[in-house]
Parts: structure tokens; C-alpha cells; sequence
């Protein structure tokens, strides 16, 4: 699991993100309130969709022609 500090002061967006999703999920899975649980849950889920829209770095490293390429035999 990622450090969230480490991972802020870094200022890499994703990886803050990531931390973040990791705490949240280990903070619900071993939550006892109600409350606490609904509003963390929520908070996981605008963590993982802001995730969603960021690229991912490994798809950087693949051509636009790869990846066009992959998209058209996975078809």
C-alpha cells in the first residue's frame, strides 16, 4: 500500500488517488458504524471514478497504433 503523505507530496494525482482508494477500502472493511461506512463508501466511489479518468501510465507507453491495432483483433 502506497503512503499517502509520500504519495501527496510527490503531487502525482494518481498515485495520491490510489493511496487514498487503499486507506478508504481498508477503513470500510473494518468499519463497525453505519454511518461511517456509508459515508467512506461513498467517498471510494468518487475516488475510483476520478481514477477512471485519469490515463492510465502503462497505456502511455503503447503506440496510438498499438493500441488501435488491438482494438481492431479484439473485435
Amino acid at each position: 500500500m502506497t503512503d499517502l503523505v509520500q504519495a501527496a507530496k510527490s503531487g502525482d494525482k494518481r498515485e495520491t488517488l490510489i493511496a487514498l482508494r487503499d486507506i478508504l477500502a481498508t477503513t470500510i472493511q473494518n468499519c463497525e458504524s453505519g454511518r461511517d461506512m456509508a459515508s467512506n463508501t461513498k467517498r471510494l466511489m468518487e475516488v475510483m471514478a476520478e481514477l477512471e479518468t485519469l490515463p492510465d501510465p502503462a497505456e502511455k507507453k503503447v503506440s496510438k497504433h498499438d493500441r488501435l491495432k488491438r482494438k481492431n483483433e479484439n473485435r
